[in-house]
């Protein structure tokens, strides 16, 4: 009864009011107007008004669908998604029909990485009886569903959906129109998208024939000037008729079609490479350089097109040097992602992957000359900030075309590794690029290499983040002392640079591993005492967790007592109370523990951190394993979005996809375990976490294969070992001694 109500505010809103129904309360009539007020303050665009009324309506009316949907698609506008996922799936289980929410649930599931449970949201949508009235909105969500399906590789369906699609847009044309779901282009231009997506999808199922009969249809609707009348677009199905034809075998008339689509001039590389590699299967490769300068020199600012050709002429030995030319003299001018990955992968197809070292030297080399003049306490300038800036882009292109070249990193690091060896001196930049990358990729021992380089040559205002990074291989190389030895070395310095904040609170935590208490007790007091307003808490957090690795937990948990009283923002707060609930796990006092956890969730219930923790602790003790199992499933969607956001290297968290598979070990279900656990492991951070394998072990015994569990205890008790810090896990918990045990129990 309620929600109809809220749907009838929804439809009324900015309209008077209708008296409600008699025997309603007045607490629903209350909840109906705050709605419809929340509603009018969404179409002004005053979205935290509005979400502020709509939480407290949804609150009041925990039956009703209506506001939580319209919460559910704001908190996905104001980048809360995890919320929104929530309230979408609260929705959808009063409501399974809502094609609007589960269209919406679907996009936030992909965009969080939840790539099967998008795909099901989207055929909850797609099979809506719903839709039925709505040919504009079905169209849309059968689209959705298309593209879902192929990115997981369920072309069937994809191919049922665009053909469903294609079907309300053609023989529904007059019926669409009628409806004013669409104008008369509208629908047609639609068909033909839905064509050309349908043609797509045949082409990865190997059905040839009727992809180029799909692409046909396409072509004829865009290029009927009485019907969609976009001649681009139509030379783009040859484009797509071309790989077509290509899939199938036919390269004479993939060059004829393609050859229609390079008429327009494309800005990219993709149709220049295939014209080139269709020459090639033709048996004409010879004309592929003479062609391609042709085209070329009709379209001179073609960058994309230049880098092609630059690649042909370094395909053969005789013709190489004009092309590495070439490609320096397009690499000098732009940072273009397209020209990049060219390049890229010409100097890694001909083994020649120092080249592109050289590339990046010459960027950061210019950028050198240029902190040269500041260090000198010039003011930079605009030519100087470009430079940084031109240096960096390149330095991400790279990154990203590497990204796409798995074996190609690890020549391009073993390059860089012998160009190290060899004495050959680059610009700092460059070093640290390389550290950095090879860090991604856990190399860590070039990955170090490069970096102590990048410290040396770096300038004043850049030594910091040299050494971070440094600093961060080699925390995950577990090699505290080395770490300790750079901030000594540093703070016995009488160098420009000095930094004594920085690298006391490092070596605070090196020498607390080392189990050099008082030494770094008395470092983190001096990082305390050197601290700017900004690091005043980070400072402090850094004694504290001092505290927690020499084992001193009470001490800990007192002063964490003595932060709550002194940082008391919302955000300074969560930050205490995530390191207090580590020091009272630590003084195996449970309770206290979870309630800090839960005070971080009572305020966010959002944050990953904490619900990971809490899940995990839960699951150890055996303890509320539904729970347990909801709040890290929480954690992973939300680090998973957070992680997106932030472009980090690792899709998610090794850490919590352990967890997960210990609570699902805790539960009973070994499969589903075995599953996770080998997800956390295949991650680079997972693969070196003694935990993973740990765990691994448990779930491989008692699923009856007694050699694997000992093959991953085996891995577990090296990497406990390897990891001599006063904080392992392996011996402060007692959990090297307890896979040792478990080693005796098997053969």
């Amino acid at each position: 009864m309620i929600a109809g109500l809220f749907v009838g505010a929804v439809l009324c809103a900015g309209a008077e009011p209708e008296p409600a129904p008699r025997g309603v309360s007045e607490a629903h009539k209350d909840a109906l107007a705050r709605y419809g007020v929340a509603v009018w303050n969404l179409r002004r665009e005053r979205l935290l008004t509005a979400a502020k009324q709509l939480e407290a309506v949804a609150k009041d009316e925990p039956d009703a669908t209506g506001p939580r949907k319209e919460l559910a698609r704001l908190y996905a506008q104001l980048g809360r998604e995890p919320e929104a996922i929530k309230l979408a799936r609260q929705v959808l289980d009063k409501d399974p029909d809502d094609h609007d929410t589960a269209a919406l649930l679907a996009r936030l599931l992909f965009d969080a990485g939840e790539l099967k449970d998008a795909v099901a949201a989207a055929k909850l949508a797609a099979g809506s009886t719903s839709l039925a009235e709505q040919p504009d909105k079905a169209v849309r969500v059968l689209r959705d569903l298309a593209s879902l399906c192929e990115k997981a590789n369920d072309l069937a369906t994809a191919e049922a959906a665009l053909r469903k699609a294609v079907e309300l847009l053609t023989e529904g044309r007059a019926a669409v129109i009628k409806a004013a779901a669409f104008t008369p282009k509208e629908a047609d231009t639609e068909a033909a998208d839905c064509l050309e997506r349908l043609g797509n999808v045949l082409v990865k199922r190997a059905k040839f024939e009727p992809a180029a009969e799909a692409f046909a249809s396409a072509a004829k609707l865009y290029g009927d000037p009485k019907k969609v009348n976009d001649p681009a677009s139509a030379a783009r199905l040859a484009w797509n008729l071309s790989g077509a034809l290509e899939s199938q075998g036919d390269h004479a008339a993939a060059l004829k079609q393609l050859q229609q689509f390079l008429k327009f001039q494309p800005r990219a590389a993709e149709p220049y490479q295939r014209f080139a590699r269709l020459l090639h299967a033709s048996g004409r490769g010879d004309e592929a350089v003479t062609t391609l300068q042709q085209y070329a020199d009709r379209d001179k600012l073609n960058r994309p097109l230049a880098a092609v050709l630059a690649a042909e002429m370094a395909r053969d030995p005789n013709t190489r040097r004009a092309g590495d030319e070439l490609f320096a003299t397009l690499t000098s001018v732009t940072h273009e992602r397209a020209v990049i990955a060219v390049a890229v992968k010409s100097h890694l197809e001909t083994r020649r992957p120092i080249e592109i070292i050289k590339d990046l030297d010459r960027a950061f080399a210019t950028l050198k000359e240029k902190d040269k003049d500041k260090e000198k306490d010039k003011p930079e300038t605009p030519e100087t900030a470009a430079a940084r800036e031109f240096a960096g882009a390149k330095a991400r292109a790279y990154a990203d075309a590497l990204e796409k070249e798995a074996d190609g990193v690890d020549a391009l690091l073993r390059a860089a590794g012998d160009d190290l060896k060899a004495g050959q001196k680059r610009a700092h930049g460059t070093y640290y690029f390389l550290g950095s990358l090879a860090f991604r990729h856990r190399k860590l021992e070039l990955a170090q290499l490069q970096l102590e380089q990048a410290v040396r040559l770096a300038p004043r205002d850049s030594q910091t983040d040299a050494y971070s990074a440094l600093f961060q291989v080699l925390w995950l190389a577990n090699k505290p002392g080395e770490i300790e030895k750079l901030c000594r070395e540093a703070l016995g310095t009488e160098e420009v640079f000095r930094a004594d904040v920085f690298f006391n609170f490092h070596r605070a935590r090196a020498l607390a591993e080392l189990g050099k208490g008082d030494d770094a007790l008395v470092a983190a007091d001096k990082a305390v005492q050197q601290a700017g307003d900004g690091d005043r808490l980070t400072v402090r957090l850094r004694r504290h967790l001092v505290l927690c690795i020499l084992g001193k937990w009470d001490d800990a948990i007192e002063y964490g007592k003595k932060l709550t009283d002194q940082f008391d923002t919302p955000a300074d707060r969560t930050r205490v109370r995530q390191a207090q609930a580590s020091a009272y796990w630590g003084a195996k006092k449970l309770t206290d523990a979870e309630a800090q956890l839960r005070a971080i969730l009572d305020d966010d219930p959002d944050n990953a951190t904490a619900s990971n923790d809490l899940g995990y602790h839960l699951a150890d003790q055996g303890r509320n394993l539904e729970e347990a199992e909801r709040l890290i499933r929480h954690a992973i969607a939300t680090d998973r979005i957070d992680r997106r956001k932030a472009g980090s290297a690792e899709p998610e968290s090794a850490a919590y996809r352990d967890s997960l598979g210990w609570v699902l070990f805790r539960r009973g279900e070994f499969a589903a375990a075995k599953v996770e656990l080998e997800k956390a492991a295949a991650l680079p951070s997972g693969e070196a976490d003694p935990v993973v394998w740990d765990h691994l072990g448990d779930v491989q015994f008692r699923l009856g294969d007694k050699a694997k569990a000992k093959a991953m205890w085996e891995k577990a008790k090296e990497l406990y070992e390897a990891d001599a810090r006063a904080s392992s896990r392996g011996r402060r918990d007692g959990r090297l001694d307890e896979v040792k045990r478990k080693l005796v129990r098997v053969p």
